[in-house]
């Protein structure tokens, strides 16, 4: 059973991380979101660019896959989402309300210790925009204009992490993120 599934294309950036934590990874296409024939996964990633058809396809996938992702991090999965990298959108397809504005932005940031934060691994981050984070959802780090850039959300088992920080994860937060998880099916 992969630890890791990461909806997508394959990177080799992304591969040279997962293997530096020593995690078991795969790509997945969003075509195959919900085959009853996936493994079970410790945590699901979306990268940056997810809803911007430039640069991926993944956000039909996703919209169509709603329950499923709900019931994923509801079994004790980590869902880890990135910027979408359009002007606007609306997280309709996570079971919480959350919405995007993109501004591309340098940010300095002081992460908590302990939680997520450690998702980011410098203290000026290149962020692709904010987030509104709605009912369920914690703002763990802001902007220099008290905006969330950083927001997390239990929900059953597991957790929901949401960043527009527009730089590969820490490895730090690969580790404490598998560390938390039950596998799940997506």
């Amino acid at each position: 059973m992969p630890d890791i599934a990461l909806i997508g294309q394959r990177t080799l950036l992304f591969e040279k991380l997962f293997q530096d934590v020593g995690a078991s990874y795969q790509f997945l296409s969003p075509n195959i979101l919900g085959s009853p024939f996936l493994p079970q996964y410790k945590m699901v990633m979306i990268p940056s660019g997810f809803a911007n058809p430039d640069y991926s396809q993944i956000l039909p996938g996703l919209e169509r896959m709603k329950s499923n992702i709900e019931r994923f991090v509801m079994n004790g999965g980590v869902l880890t989402v990135f910027g979408p990298l359009v002007p606007e959108h609306d997280f309709d397809w996570l079971p919480l309300p959350l919405k995007y504005k993109c501004e591309m932005s340098t940010q300095s940031v002081n992460p908590s210790e302990g939680d997520c934060s450690c998702l980011i691994c410098t203290t000026n981050p290149e962020c692709d925009g904010y987030l509104i984070p709605g009912e369920g959802f914690e703002t763990v780090i802001k902007d220099d204009k008290g905006r969330a850039i950083l927001v997390m959300a239990r929900h059953g088992e597991g957790l929901i992490v949401v960043t527009t920080v527009h730089e590969f994860p820490a490895a730090e937060y690969i580790r404490w993120a598998l560390e938390l998880a039950r596998p799940a099916r997506i």
